[in-house]
Protein backbone atom coordinates (compact mmCIF):
# COMPACT_ATOMS: atom_id res chain seq x y z
CA UNK A 1 0.00 0.00 0.00
CA UNK A 2 1.49 3.23 -0.71
CA UNK A 3 1.76 6.29 1.65
CA UNK A 4 -1.14 7.97 -0.29
CA UNK A 5 -3.10 5.40 0.10
CA UNK A 6 -2.54 4.53 3.21
CA UNK A 7 -3.22 8.31 4.19
CA UNK A 8 -6.61 8.52 2.65
CA UNK A 9 -7.98 5.09 4.27
CA UNK A 10 -7.09 7.16 7.90
CA UNK A 11 -9.31 10.26 6.58
CA UNK A 12 -12.14 8.19 5.63
CA UNK A 13 -12.24 5.82 8.53
CA UNK A 14 -11.81 9.15 10.67
CA UNK A 15 -15.01 10.76 8.80
CA UNK A 16 -16.80 7.47 8.88
CA UNK A 17 -16.07 7.14 12.56
CA UNK A 18 -18.10 10.24 13.34
CA UNK A 19 -16.36 10.39 16.69
CA UNK A 20 -18.53 12.62 19.28
CA UNK A 21 -17.11 15.99 19.98
CA UNK A 22 -14.70 15.84 17.31
CA UNK A 23 -14.42 18.44 14.88
CA UNK A 24 -13.53 17.31 11.58
CA UNK A 25 -12.00 20.28 10.46
CA UNK A 26 -9.89 20.22 13.03
CA UNK A 27 -8.52 16.71 13.28
CA UNK A 28 -8.08 16.96 9.76
CA UNK A 29 -5.53 20.21 9.73
CA UNK A 30 -4.08 18.33 12.47
CA UNK A 31 -2.54 15.36 10.63
CA UNK A 32 -1.88 17.80 7.81
CA UNK A 33 0.83 18.84 10.46
CA UNK A 34 1.80 15.99 10.91
CA UNK A 35 2.51 15.26 7.76
CA UNK A 36 5.47 17.48 7.62
CA UNK A 37 7.41 15.01 10.39
CA UNK A 38 8.06 12.99 7.02
CA UNK A 39 11.34 14.04 4.89
CA UNK A 40 11.68 16.24 3.21
CA UNK A 41 9.79 18.12 5.70
CA UNK A 42 8.54 20.97 3.68
CA UNK A 43 5.78 20.81 0.76
CA UNK A 44 3.96 22.19 -2.14
CA UNK A 45 -0.04 21.94 -2.55
CA UNK A 46 0.02 19.73 -5.06
CA UNK A 47 2.63 17.15 -3.09
CA UNK A 48 0.68 17.38 0.05
CA UNK A 49 -2.75 16.19 -2.46
CA UNK A 50 -1.02 13.46 -3.39
CA UNK A 51 0.62 12.92 -0.19
CA UNK A 52 -2.50 12.79 1.98
CA UNK A 53 -5.65 12.03 -0.40
CA UNK A 54 -7.45 14.96 0.84
CA UNK A 55 -9.12 17.54 -1.42
CA UNK A 56 -7.36 20.40 -2.46
CA UNK A 57 -9.55 23.07 -1.10
CA UNK A 58 -9.66 21.10 2.01
CA UNK A 59 -6.38 21.09 2.57
CA UNK A 60 -5.28 24.44 1.16
CA UNK A 61 -7.88 25.63 4.28
CA UNK A 62 -5.94 23.44 6.73
CA UNK A 63 -2.80 24.83 5.66
CA UNK A 64 -3.41 28.62 5.67
CA UNK A 65 -5.24 27.74 9.24
CA UNK A 66 -1.56 26.17 10.57
CA UNK A 67 0.01 29.16 8.94
CA UNK A 68 -2.41 31.47 9.98
CA UNK A 69 -1.30 29.67 13.71
CA UNK A 70 2.00 30.39 12.87
CA UNK A 71 3.20 26.61 12.75
CA UNK A 72 3.52 26.74 9.18
CA UNK A 73 4.99 29.37 6.91
CA UNK A 74 5.08 29.79 2.89
CA UNK A 75 8.44 29.94 1.51
CA UNK A 76 9.66 31.30 -1.57
CA UNK A 77 9.79 28.34 -3.44
CA UNK A 78 6.30 27.89 -3.65
CA UNK A 79 6.41 25.37 -0.56
CA UNK A 80 4.71 25.31 3.36
CA UNK A 81 7.44 24.57 5.96
CA UNK A 82 7.30 24.03 9.91
CA UNK A 83 8.44 27.42 11.89
CA UNK A 84 9.84 27.46 15.34
CA UNK A 85 7.18 27.74 16.76
CA UNK A 86 6.90 23.99 16.31
CA UNK A 87 9.84 23.60 19.42
CA UNK A 88 7.28 25.61 22.05
CA UNK A 89 5.58 22.07 21.81
CA UNK A 90 8.76 20.21 21.99
CA UNK A 91 10.01 21.74 24.81
CA UNK A 92 7.07 21.00 26.95
CA UNK A 93 7.71 17.12 26.34
CA UNK A 94 11.05 17.30 28.01
CA UNK A 95 11.93 15.77 31.43
CA UNK A 96 14.85 13.58 32.63
CA UNK A 97 15.39 10.80 30.34
CA UNK A 98 15.45 8.43 33.30
CA UNK A 99 12.05 10.00 35.09
CA UNK A 100 10.23 9.94 31.76
CA UNK A 101 11.27 6.63 30.50
CA UNK A 102 9.76 4.68 33.50
CA UNK A 103 6.78 6.80 33.31
CA UNK A 104 6.09 6.24 29.96
CA UNK A 105 7.52 2.62 30.06
CA UNK A 106 5.05 1.61 32.72
CA UNK A 107 2.03 0.36 30.83
CA UNK A 108 4.51 -1.45 28.57
CA UNK A 109 5.77 -3.15 30.91
CA UNK A 110 2.45 -4.42 32.28
CA UNK A 111 0.89 -5.41 28.90
CA UNK A 112 3.97 -7.45 28.32
CA UNK A 113 3.86 -9.76 31.72
CA UNK A 114 0.34 -9.92 30.98
CA UNK A 115 1.01 -11.34 27.39
CA UNK A 116 4.15 -13.70 28.22
CA UNK A 117 3.67 -14.55 32.16
CA UNK A 118 7.76 -13.96 32.32
CA UNK A 119 9.66 -11.54 34.04
CA UNK A 120 9.95 -8.48 32.09
CA UNK A 121 13.43 -5.77 32.77
CA UNK A 122 13.74 -1.95 31.67
CA UNK A 123 17.28 -1.28 31.17
CA UNK A 124 18.72 2.30 30.19
CA UNK A 125 22.01 3.29 29.02
CA UNK A 126 24.57 4.98 30.41
CA UNK A 127 27.96 4.83 27.91
CA UNK A 128 28.78 1.77 28.16
CA UNK A 129 26.83 0.37 30.32
CA UNK A 130 23.28 -1.02 31.18
CA UNK A 131 21.17 0.32 34.79
CA UNK A 132 18.21 -1.86 35.75
CA UNK A 133 15.40 1.12 36.28
CA UNK A 134 11.91 -1.16 36.68
CA UNK A 135 10.81 -4.10 36.45
CA UNK A 136 7.77 -6.64 36.41
CA UNK A 137 8.41 -10.38 37.86
CA UNK A 138 6.82 -13.11 36.36
CA UNK A 139 3.66 -14.21 38.29
CA UNK A 140 4.78 -18.18 37.96
CA UNK A 141 6.55 -19.44 40.98
CA UNK A 142 9.63 -20.17 38.95
CA UNK A 143 10.97 -16.90 37.44
CA UNK A 144 13.77 -14.52 36.53
CA UNK A 145 14.25 -11.07 39.20
CA UNK A 146 16.73 -8.54 38.19
CA UNK A 147 17.09 -6.31 41.40
CA UNK A 148 16.79 -2.63 40.62
CA UNK A 149 19.89 -0.55 40.08
CA UNK A 150 21.70 -3.83 38.76
CA UNK A 151 24.44 -2.29 36.39
CA UNK A 152 26.12 -4.81 33.61
CA UNK A 153 28.48 -4.36 30.64
CA UNK A 154 26.81 -4.40 27.35
CA UNK A 155 28.21 -7.32 25.84
CA UNK A 156 25.76 -10.23 27.43
CA UNK A 157 22.32 -10.41 28.23
CA UNK A 158 19.35 -9.82 26.58
CA UNK A 159 19.31 -5.33 26.74
CA UNK A 160 22.96 -5.33 26.98
CA UNK A 161 23.54 -7.13 23.87
CA UNK A 162 20.20 -5.37 21.93
CA UNK A 163 22.03 -2.07 22.76
CA UNK A 164 25.12 -3.24 21.55
CA UNK A 165 24.01 -3.91 18.51
CA UNK A 166 22.75 -0.81 17.76
CA UNK A 167 25.07 1.89 19.67
CA UNK A 168 27.52 4.04 17.96
CA UNK A 169 29.65 1.86 15.66
CA UNK A 170 32.94 3.86 17.36
CA UNK A 171 32.09 2.81 20.98
CA UNK A 172 30.95 -0.84 19.61
CA UNK A 173 34.51 -1.19 18.30
CA UNK A 174 36.16 -0.30 21.16
CA UNK A 175 33.88 -2.11 23.54
CA UNK A 176 34.93 -5.51 20.98
CA UNK A 177 38.78 -4.64 21.57
CA UNK A 178 38.01 -4.91 24.78
CA UNK A 179 36.40 -7.68 25.21
CA UNK A 180 38.74 -10.30 27.11
CA UNK A 181 38.73 -7.38 29.86
CA UNK A 182 34.87 -8.03 30.30
CA UNK A 183 33.09 -10.91 32.75
CA UNK A 184 32.34 -14.64 31.55
CA UNK A 185 29.45 -15.23 33.19
CA UNK A 186 28.77 -19.00 31.77
CA UNK A 187 30.47 -21.20 29.98
CA UNK A 188 28.30 -19.30 26.69
CA UNK A 189 29.59 -15.62 27.25
CA UNK A 190 31.09 -14.62 24.24
CA UNK A 191 34.86 -13.04 24.57
CA UNK A 192 35.55 -13.95 21.04
CA UNK A 193 35.46 -10.11 19.18
CA UNK A 194 35.04 -11.85 16.07
CA UNK A 195 32.11 -14.30 16.96
CA UNK A 196 30.21 -11.18 18.70
CA UNK A 197 30.54 -9.06 16.01
CA UNK A 198 28.83 -11.69 14.04
CA UNK A 199 26.25 -11.99 16.65
CA UNK A 200 25.71 -8.28 16.81
CA UNK A 201 25.06 -8.50 13.25
CA UNK A 202 22.50 -10.95 13.09
CA UNK A 203 20.68 -9.23 16.01
CA UNK A 204 20.77 -5.65 14.05
CA UNK A 205 19.22 -7.86 11.16
CA UNK A 206 17.08 -9.72 13.15
CA UNK A 207 15.84 -6.54 15.18
CA UNK A 208 16.07 -8.17 19.05
CA UNK A 209 18.63 -9.94 20.77
CA UNK A 210 18.57 -13.57 22.46
CA UNK A 211 20.11 -14.19 25.81
CA UNK A 212 20.51 -18.21 25.52
CA UNK A 213 22.15 -19.18 28.62
CA UNK A 214 24.74 -16.26 28.39
CA UNK A 215 24.13 -14.54 31.43
CA UNK A 216 22.44 -16.57 33.72
CA UNK A 217 23.12 -20.27 33.23
CA UNK A 218 19.63 -21.44 33.41
CA UNK A 219 17.96 -18.63 31.69
CA UNK A 220 16.82 -17.23 28.47
CA UNK A 221 14.93 -14.27 26.99
CA UNK A 222 15.09 -11.10 24.41
CA UNK A 223 15.64 -7.90 24.54
CA UNK A 224 15.10 -5.36 21.94
CA UNK A 225 16.82 -1.27 22.04
CA UNK A 226 15.28 1.92 22.86
CA UNK A 227 15.90 5.31 20.88
CA UNK A 228 15.00 8.83 21.74
CA UNK A 229 14.44 12.00 18.68
CA UNK A 230 18.19 11.72 18.07
CA UNK A 231 18.08 8.12 17.05
CA UNK A 232 20.45 7.59 20.15
CA UNK A 233 20.01 3.91 21.88
CA UNK A 234 19.31 5.15 25.35
CA UNK A 235 17.42 2.05 26.74
CA UNK A 236 16.37 -1.46 26.28
CA UNK A 237 13.73 -3.95 26.91
CA UNK A 238 13.63 -7.71 28.35
CA UNK A 239 11.21 -10.74 28.62
CA UNK A 240 12.78 -13.98 29.78
CA UNK A 241 12.21 -16.64 31.69
CA UNK A 242 13.91 -20.11 33.25
CA UNK A 243 15.41 -22.11 30.13
CA UNK A 244 12.96 -24.89 30.93
CA UNK A 245 10.01 -22.97 29.75
CA UNK A 246 11.36 -21.02 27.51
CA UNK A 247 12.21 -22.99 23.98
CA UNK A 248 12.65 -21.91 20.50
CA UNK A 249 9.36 -21.21 19.44
CA UNK A 250 8.46 -19.45 22.59
CA UNK A 251 11.80 -17.25 22.13
CA UNK A 252 10.83 -16.19 18.59
CA UNK A 253 7.57 -15.08 19.74
CA UNK A 254 8.34 -13.16 22.70
CA UNK A 255 11.31 -11.17 20.17
CA UNK A 256 8.31 -10.55 17.67
CA UNK A 257 6.45 -8.93 20.98
CA UNK A 258 9.29 -7.30 22.71
CA UNK A 259 10.24 -5.47 19.28
CA UNK A 260 7.07 -3.96 18.44
CA UNK A 261 7.27 -3.04 22.26
CA UNK A 262 10.34 -1.58 22.34
CA UNK A 263 9.45 0.30 18.79
CA UNK A 264 5.96 1.77 20.65
CA UNK A 265 8.29 3.24 23.51
CA UNK A 266 10.94 4.69 21.20
CA UNK A 267 7.61 6.39 19.62
CA UNK A 268 6.69 8.34 22.83
CA UNK A 269 10.44 9.50 23.35
CA UNK A 270 10.22 10.99 19.60
CA UNK A 271 12.02 8.15 17.74
CA UNK A 272 10.47 8.41 14.09
CA UNK A 273 12.24 5.67 11.83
Amino acid sequence: MTMQNEELTFFEIQSEDKQPYVITSALRTLQVLRAFSKPPHKFSLSELTARTGIEKNQLYRSLKTLEQAEFLAFESDGRFALTAVIHELTAATVQPLEKSLVEIAQPYLDELVHKTSESVNLFIRTGDLAVCVDRRDSPQPVKLSSPLGMTVPLHAGAVPKAMLAFIEDDLRQTILKNLQTLPAYTERTLLNAKDLALELARIRKRGYSISDEDYDASARGVGAPIFNSQKDVVAGISVGGPSFRVDDATLESFGQIITQTAQAISRRLGYLN
